[in-house]
């Protein structure tokens, strides 16, 4: 008897085509920001290192992939045309590293296997200078989300002045290509880090609803089993639906991964419009989980005392009435209570990340103008990521929206 998973895909031929992981061979949409990279690498062919360089943009806009692929371009030359370019490149998540030490030690980690342990950042550079001078040539490093390390910048006015300064030997140029999806960052560099780090700067705008059509047309052609599994409708709605959010590659794949895997588990041999459609409810609803889970104590607690009001029907309810319930939680945990405009600030900051619903009302001169508040999500999700939050054991919504009523 075949088990449960047994021809279970009548859709996908290859769905890590769909994966986040994936980097495309070309990326057509990007061939100005790619001929710019070009620019900046092309004078390693010559002999003379290359220019750093810095990637700007939002989230899913192609910044890494494109410098993947044009060192990809490099590499290749390097490997099979040039007689001049000794090439090495190394790519580096700073996603959770927050200082140049950090970065340092995964770079002499990368090269080595070994970690530095015990040595101080002046030590942990010498190191690093040390195994640069080891491989000579050309060094190219890929800082992706670069701006986590945030004003620790040291690594990023050491290397590009490795040369000028002798710590590397005459033969050695190495060079950064940073990438950040923080547009105001690299305002944010010390004068001497701006003077010394960017040779070239590209920015990568969010991409519009024709060119996220055109990315997922090429996607599809290499997941599915044949075009007649998506429905006419399914690439021009996922691709609308992230055009009007961030225009983002990396959300119109998502959608139309979430759209098929839907469709498949359902046994369905046709994605259609209403896969897109469902698809993204559920990433969007992820998405505000998400959000609420990283939300900081006092975040919590605001989203708390609106959920018990939600639980009474009292909702919308104004600043005042929220901030009563959060004055009992807060002292129900031992948490420092915020004056009413820091709440204010919490419950705006919510509905920014469309976990609540602000409303305006104007009661002219007798009221006056102020807001109210209720959740813009499930009640049964808010208080379903609460009950999972260990900082809240004590609190109980039922009780303390039984007491307010």
């Amino acid at each position: 008897m075949p088990s449960k998973y047994a021809g279970q895909s009548t859709i996908f031929d290859d769905e890590e085509v769909l994966s986040e992981d994936w980097t495309p061979d070309d990326l057509p949409e990007r061939d100005d920001e790619i001929n710019q990279l070009e620019s900046a690498f092309a004078p390693a062919t010559r002999g003379a290192g290359a220019d750093n360089v810095f990637l700007y943009g939002k989230a899913g806009q192609g910044k890494t992939a494109a410098a993947q692929v044009e060192l990809s371009e490099l590499e290749y030359h390097a490997e099979n045309e040039s007689d001049i370019l000794d090439l090495t490149t190394l790519f580096v998540s700073c996603e959770d590293l927050t200082t140049s030490f950090q970065v340092v030690n995964q770079i002499v980690y990368q090269l080595t296997g070994e970690r530095m342990n015990g040595l101080s950042t002046s030590e942990a550079f010498d190191r690093m200078f040390e195994e640069f001078n080891k491989i000579g040539g050309t060094i190219i490093l890929v800082l992706d989300e670069i701006d986590n390390i945030g004003t620790d910048d040291k690594i990023l006015y050491s290397i590009p002045r490795a040369r000028s300064k002798g710590y590397v030997n005459e033969d050695v140029y190495p060079s950064i290509v940073g990438i950040s999806n923080n547009l105001k960052w690299r305002d944010n560099l010390s004068p001497k880090v701006k003077d010394s780090l960017y040779d070239e700067s590209v920015h990568f705008v969010p991409y519009d609803a024709k060119q996220l059509g055109e990315i997922l047309e090429r996607r599809a052609e290499k997941a599915f089993i044949d075009e007649d599994v998506l429905g006419n409708d399914v690439i021009p709605i996922a691709s609308a639906f992230a055009a009007q959010d961030k225009g983002s590659a990396r959300q119109a794949i998502g959608y139309l991964r979430k759209a098929a895997k839907l469709a498949s588990s359902k046994g369905d041999e046709t994605v259609t419009e209403s896969h897109v459609r469902e698809a993204e409810a559920l990433i969007e609803k992820e998405r505000v989980e998400e959000g609420m889970r990283g939300l900081t104590t006092q975040g919590h607690l605001a989203l708390a005392a609106t959920t018990a009001l939600e639980l009474s029907n009292d909702t919308p309810a104004r600043t005042k009435i929220i901030y009563g319930i959060y004055k009992t939680m807060a002292k129900k945990i031992d948490v420092n209570i915020l004056a009413m405009r820091r709440m204010r600030d919490q419950l705006h900051d919510l509905d920014m990340q469309g976990i609540m619903i602000r409303s305006e009302f104007n009661d002219g001169s007798q009221g006056g103008h102020y807001y109210k508040y209720e959740l813009g999500i499930e009640t049964e999700a808010a208080v379903s990521v609460l009950s999972n939050i260990s900082r809240l054991d004590e609190i109980d919504l039922n009780s303390i929206e039984s007491a307010h009523r």
